[in-house]
């Protein structure tokens, strides 16, 4: 077994509780995916972005949220506007 494939693995079962239903999940992957060469993003900014926007929501400082995030005041203003 290649180590991604373990590693995906490891990673789906600490989500399922059950080794078995994360080969199912990792395996199916690999039927869909396999041979492909595809980009996947470090970060899912999509949900970055809304914790940063329910957090200042919940009046949490620009400031606090930009080292938090490791990202500029403007950078945070751009998002919650």
């Amino acid at each position: 077994m290649s180590r991604i494939i373990n590693e995906m693995r490891l990673v789906v079962a600490s989500i399922v509780d059950n080794d078995q239903q994360a080969n199912d999940v990792v395996y199916a992957l690999v039927r869909q995916f396999g041979g492909d060469q595809f980009y996947l993003p470090c970060n899912d900014y999509e949900m970055r972005n809304k914790e940063i926007k329910t957090l200042h929501e919940a009046k949490v400082s620009v400031e606090s949220l930009a080292k938090r995030f490791k990202l500029s005041p403007k950078t945070i203003y751009r998002i919650i506007k």
